[in-house]
């Protein structure tokens, strides 16, 4: 039987139960950083390789982000020692932030070495969970985790494509020590894990929402007139929508549906509905923020045809497989309105309010049609 033993650990520890607390609040803050960095680095670079330079070492840092909720959700963050040590993993994670445009860079030595601090820390924090199953269970993870981290260190002082290889492989590594290490024995709460994973949802909005002022503010900033108005209406349009399609009951069904399962179902759950879709979730909103941004600065000019539909493809795709794992709710809506959103954005980029306002119209359709079929469901 698995009970809190002090002796055996630095300090007494429960397990995670009840709200989200105020530390994970905070600690979460730091995310909207590393999104925006990440958004930047989208912008900064719009072709497929700079795509995807951008995305890859935030995959990298969201697994260790969404890690921090698994840790919570064992170690209630409650004993000083621990919130120091969150709060070092904030420093670190803020590194990461900061350092997201040259990770692929010799230059850029900053980024693994501060995701390696974070694993030690989580590893670390993680020993001290009355559960020893979830002992148990992240010492067969950190090794992954660290490699991943050694990987993401050697392969900007390799030749081009070996460098690429490195980081396709430490996600790979990453996103399969599940499976590779056979890993078992985390154990989670529902209400926590699920309330932890919403508000990193909202969190990651809220990128689209400074999205807006940074489009507004344009090269030569100046006075609202009556076009930024409609643009900023527009940009706050679209993310309400998607805010909408996620908070509309599913966060309570999700919770009703995870608190059935038994213990190794909820950790497979866990991996793949909010650790995997989550994540697809949040790249898909980080383009919908790089679109708003776009389109707010280019409202009568031609925008980047991809972002604001591709963007929102991606996040109703990711929401439709939450949905689907968890058994929440429909998702053929979320996967025609992906099909969709792509060749209407394209047509509509010759003006950034085009653009927008198509996004906003395939959102309330999909929105609304779901919301009412869930009203009139028994």
């Amino acid at each position: 039987m698995d009970s809190p033993s002090g002796s055996r650990r630095l300090w007494p520890t429960r397990h995670a139960s009840g709200r989200v607390t105020p530390m994970e609040l905070f600690f979460d803050l730091v995310f909207v950083f590393v999104v925006t960095q990440v958004t930047r680095a989208v912008e900064a670079a719009p072709g497929w390789e700079g795509l995807f330079k951008a995305l890859l070492p935030m995959i990298v840092v969201w697994w260790m982000f969404s890690g921090f909720g698994w840790l919570t959700n064992a170690v209630r963050p409650d004993a000083v020692p621990v919130r120091i040590l969150l709060s070092l993993a904030m420093m670190a994670f803020l590194i990461m932030g900061l350092d997201v445009a040259y990770a692929f860079e010799p230059e850029g030595w900053a980024f693994p070495l501060a995701y390696l601090a974070v694993v030690a820390i989580h590893f670390g924090v993680y020993l001290t969970t009355s559960v020893s199953s979830s002992r148990r269970a992240i010492m067969r993870t950190v090794p992954f985790n660290a490699a991943a981290g050694l990987l993401v260190l050697v392969g900007p002082h390799l030749p081009d494509v070996w460098t690429w290889a490195c980081w396709i492989v430490a996600a790979l590594v990453l996103y399969l020590s599940l499976f590779l290490g056979r890993i078992r024995g985390f154990v989670i709460e529902p209400h926590h894990f699920v309330e932890r994973h919403a508000l990193l949802i909202l969190v990651a909005l809220g990128e689209s929402v400074v999205a807006i002022g940074i489009g507004a503010q344009g090269q030569e900033p100046h006075a609202v007139d009556a076009t930024l108005a409609v643009g900023v209406a527009l940009g706050i349009a679209v993310a309400f929508c998607l805010w909408w399609l996620y908070f509309d009951g599913d966060e309570t069904r999700a919770e009703e549906e995870f608190a059935k399962r038994d213990a190794h179902r909820r950790q497979i759950l866990a991996h793949y509905a909010f650790t995997g879709a989550h994540l697809v979730m949040v790249v898909g909103i980080i383009l919908v923020a790089a679109g708003i941004t776009d389109a707010v600065h280019h409202f009568h000019d031609h925008t980047n045809p991809w972002w604001l539909g591709c963007g929102t493809a991606v996040f109703l795709m990711g929401h439709a497989l939450y949905r689907a794992l968890l058994k929440t709710g429909r998702t053929v809506d979320r996967l025609v309105g992906a099909a969709t959103v792509v060749p209407l954005g394209v047509a509509s980029a010759f003006a950034g309010w085009a653009g927008m306002t198509t996004v906003v119209v395939v959102l309330i359709a999909v929105a609304t049609l779901d919301h009412r079929v869930a009203a009139g469901s028994p």
